[in-house]
């Protein structure tokens, strides 16, 4: 078992509130390593919250605990929840996150404390207490009742010559990151000529992917984000603040 915590939450960084947490997570656990993953989630969005997490928790070693915090406080009443998954261990709220994360398994199945104290950060501690200590299926009790969300994924269409997807995240260099595969997008599309369209408030059309950034100037294009995924960029500028990008508008690309 390794000593990595790993936080992800809407909290933001101007109040003491992410302070507070980590300053209790080390008097608790004063060998472990916290790690922030964001606290920049749009406000309440758990769906954003599980495509940003789904897809960097990998890079931490098996046995590392994540903290999910987006839509939770902790003066409001909570049962944590604990999820296992390719030997990381994730611990928040049953909002929905865990189902838009990994409901592809429709057999969802986590844990809970079987008596709770009261306090949703101290049973937050002993769900982590427990995890150190393998003694998971001893003292928690098997939880399957996840809250499920309808979550639209990308749909890939070789019959039609169709991509659909949603844009997820707006980046801090305001890129608009989609929930399309770039590898997906590589491999239907290739080297054929395409067309992009995002109904954000302007339809805006895009005709062009570059493997840089660089290579294209003044004009709106395609390309393969840190993550493995589509996004909709532009050299040096506020792509989605120009072109009035945001979660949840729909891209559809033809070839």
């Amino acid at each position: 078992m390794n000593d990595i915590i790993t936080l992800i939450s809407d909290w933001r960084l101007r109040d003491p509130y992410v302070a507070m947490l980590k300053g209790k997570i080390r008097n608790y656990f004063p060998k472990t390593e916290i790690v922030d993953i964001t606290h920049y989630t749009d406000k309440f969005d758990t769906l954003q919250t599980a495509f940003i997490l789904k897809n960097s928790f990998s890079s931490f070693s098996e046995g590392s605990i994540h903290l999910i915090l987006t839509n939770t406080t902790f003066s409001s009443s909570f049962e944590p929840v604990l999820f296992i998954h390719n030997e990381h261990f994730f611990i928040g709220d049953d909002n929905g996150v865990f189902f838009m994360m990994f409901g592809e398994d429709t057999q969802l199945s986590g844990f809970k404390l079987n008596v709770s104290s009261g306090s949703s950060i101290s049973d937050m501690f002993k769900i982590i207490e427990n995890i150190k200590n393998n003694t998971v299926n001893e003292n928690l009790s098997v939880f399957k009742n996840f809250k499920r969300m309808f979550v639209q994924y990308p749909e890939y269409s070789s019959e039609n010559r169709r991509i659909e997807g949603q844009i997820v995240y707006i980046d801090a260099f305001n890129n608009a990151i989609t929930d399309i595969s770039a590898d997906k997008f590589k491999k239907m599309v290739g080297n054929q000529p395409f067309s992009a369209i995002v109904y954000s408030n302007g339809d805006w059309t895009i005709e062009k992917f570059s493997n840089n950034y660089q290579s294209l100037n003044n004009e709106m294009f395609l390309t393969e984000n840190g993550l493995g995924f589509i996004e909709i960029a532009s050299y040096q500028s506020d792509v989605s603040i120009i072109a009035d990008l945001k979660p949840y508008d729909r891209i559809v690309i033809t070839y």
